[in-house]
């Protein structure tokens, strides 16, 4: 009898059994073949099993899925079709068995399970969980957090999981996500929940969810936008965190996957769900679970073939979301995870990073706020001395941050900044159009003031609103197609003001609303991801010839289509490292040799751009001297509620040639 597998913890190499020494259907039945180590140190995933479905509200039998997933993988092998290294090439899995979890306890499992997942994650890197109904994502997440504190979460589902209890128990498998969000062991604004969809107890049963920010993607929503587009948004909203991925199988259509105990038709196939997660080696992951497969209604075993295939999409992700991953074999030991480990939730981004985490400073925000002035437009120069006062106090790290990025920028272009405190209970319906003098300050203004401020001198200009340093920036009755107050069409890229002499350095926005669909966007497209993609030609010519460019309409003055009054340099400053000045709609290139270099750029911005989704609580920062942005279209509905942004513009004191200050007003001169 071969022995193929070895138990212990880390007495030496543990080998996955071989299909090309064992059929496939031979052996003990381990996920995909995983060498079986029941109480594993050092390593980079554990499989584990949580057999238990007592908190099923209809069909039970989750509590055979683990059994039923393992029998089943060992179809599958480690090497995908073209993906080259094979998942176990890359990092070192093992199979730890199954939890053993009360069937007659609720509570006693939750803690096991809780209990058994923390103690895994002490001595190893990640784990993936088989379950089980979905309660047990609730101790998952409990583990997840005592490692890496507050995480991220990609749900997919048909069903939201954000019920209350019911039926006089604490927990049960419509809870997990709602005890999260509550336990504080999740950042719901990060919190993006795919496929939801058919019928609820109540009309309102994803209010306490939308109520709390979370991103909700029904599944008509995925059939229109697809993957691509749905992944993007995950990346959007979850990066900067650790990311936990839940997979609720019944997010699959039932005719994909029929064995679970909720089934709801008209989900996305399985092949619509298995493209969505090859977003997850982009980001940060460290934790996965599968739940809910229900062996007794499958057929053929296809449910629990689809869960393995599911399964061993994330462990590929997980070992391409490594940094610098090297094969675990050819090392000639187990390799122990001791690199690579994401930053706790309060750490911030370097200067590098654009996703900047502000949550565990609320309280030292929310002071420095109270000592600015509650009405900032009926003296603007007290006012913007105070931020200024203020922004010498922001909390180190948060500084550091923005002082880095002042000098440096980043690849991205753009910081993001989460998680800033916000009260929509304050906000007035959103305008439509220019604000009181005697408005109030609001939370996303004082956050406004207090970064424009660090990073340099707030300023206006005159021929724009009237020079108002603060600009609110909503959907507007008759606005011109191609400015802030535009809303069903895209606003197409552009550096802001790229052809006024006193261009701003940065542009902030601040989100105080976000549309009603969460569908418009900011989109930065970064100089420094885009050169690269340009030949030697193309960037000699952007170098060596400005462009004419047109103006905005604010800057034309009387004249109703004055033509080109500016010369645009495209790419300037350093000739490895340019500056850029970009606008698609106003550049007007004088010859072909211009114009082709132009149109190259353009594919090359269009490639490297990335989406935000400004959701309040939010404030982006682009540098306007090495990127250019856009916003996607969106609907208005024009109840008090629509999108609402405030904007500050910029301008940076040791890149200026004269003497200026916070809230000068400067007159249009062009380039």
């Amino acid at each position: 009898m071969s022995s193929p597998h070895t138990s212990g913890s880390r007495s030496g190499p543990a080998e996955r059994v071989q299909t090309t020494r064992s059929p496939r259907y031979a052996q003990l039945a381990t996920f995909m073949r995983l060498p079986h180590v029941p109480d594993p140190v050092g390593r980079d995933v554990v499989v584990v099993g949580a057999p238990y479905d007592g908190g099923t509200s209809y069909r039970p039998g989750a509590r055979f899925g683990p059994r039923a997933i393992r029998a089943e993988s060992g179809l599958i092998h480690g090497t995908g079709i073209d993906r080259g290294p094979g998942t176990f090439e890359l990092i070192d899995a093992v199979d730890a068995g199954d939890i053993d979890l009360s069937p007659f306890s609720m509570d006693l499992a939750m803690d096991t399970a809780t209990e058994a997942l923390t103690r895994l994650l002490q001595d190893n890197g990640a784990f993936l969980m088989l379950g089980g109904d979905h309660s047990l994502s609730l101790a998952a997440l409990r583990a997840v957090h005592a490692r890496h504190g507050r995480v991220a979460v990609l749900h997919l589902d048909a069903h939201s999981d954000t019920f209350p209890p019911v039926y006089g128990g604490t927990y049960h498998h419509g809870t997990p996500f709602r005890h999260a969000i509550e336990e504080g062991l999740i950042d719901p604004a990060a919190l993006v929940q795919v496929g939801i969809r058919g019928h609820n107890p109540t009309p309102d049963a994803l209010e306490y969810a939308r109520g709390h920010g979370v991103t909700i993607v029904t599944a008509d929503d995925f059939a229109e936008r697809g993957p691509a587009a749905v992944a993007a948004l995950v990346r959007e909203r979850t990066a900067g965190l650790p990311l936990y991925v839940s997979v609720d199988i019944d997010v699959v259509d039932p005719a994909f996957a029929p064995g679970t105990g909720t089934p709801a038709p008209g989900g996305p196939t399985s092949r619509e769900v298995l493209a969505l997660l090859r977003t997850v080696g982009d980001l940060t992951p460290v934790g996965f679970d599968i739940v809910e497969v229900s062996p007794p209604f499958d057929h053929g075993g296809i449910t629990s073939l689809l869960a393995t295939e599911i399964g061993a999409e994330l462990l590929h992700q997980y070992a391409r979301s490594r940094p610098a991953a090297t094969p675990a074999k050819a090392a000639g030991r187990d390799r122990p995870r001791t690199e690579g480990h994401p930053l706790p939730a309060s750490a911030p981004a370097s200067a590098s990073a654009p996703v900047v985490r502000c949550d565990d400073w609320a309280d030292t925000l929310t002071a420095l706020r109270g000592t600015l002035p509650t009405v900032p437009r009926t003296d603007l120069p007290a006012f913007l001395a105070a931020a200024t006062e203020a922004a010498g106090h922001l909390p180190d790290a948060l500084g550091a941050v923005l002082d880095a990025f002042r000098e440096q920028g980043n690849e991205h272009g753009y910081l993001l900044l989460r998680g800033l405190p916000y009260d929509a209970d304050e906000l007035p319906d959103t305008p439509t159009g220019r604000p009181s003098p005697t408005r109030e300050l609001l939370a996303m203004e004082a956050w406004l003031a207090l970064i424009g401020c660090r990073l340099g001198l707030p300023t206006g200009y005159r021929e724009l609103r009237g020079g108002a340093i603060y600009h609110d920036v909503h959907p507007t009755p008759g606005a011109p197609a191609l400015s802030a107050g535009s809303s069903k069409v895209l606003l197409d890229f552009h550096t802001e003001m790229a052809y006024h002499r006193d261009q701003p350095h940065h542009v902030l926005l601040a989100c105080s609303r976000a549309d009603h669909e969460n569908r418009a966007a900011t989109l930065v497209g970064s100089v420094r991801r885009a050169v690269p993609l340009l030949t030697d030609a193309d960037r000699a010519e952007l170098l060596a010839h400005p462009v004419p460019c047109q103006v905005d309409i604010s800057f034309r003055g009387d004249a109703a289509d004055p033509g080109p009054l500016a010369r645009v340099p495209v790419l300037y400053g350093d000739p490895d490292d340019p500056c850029l000045g970009y606008d698609r709609e106003l550049l007007v290139p004088d010859t072909a040799r211009a114009k082709e270099a132009l149109a190259a750029l353009s594919g090359a911005l269009d490639e490297v751009t990335e989406a935000v989704h400004l959701r309040p609580g939010e404030l982006l920062v682009v540098d306007n001297f090495r990127s250019t942005h856009a916003r996607t279209a969106f609907t208005p509905r024009w109840d008090g509620r629509d999108r609402w942004l405030h904007r500050m513009y910029i301008r940076t004191p040791d890149q200026l040639t004269g003497p200026a200050r916070a809230g000068e007003v400067v007159g249009f001169t062009p380039k």
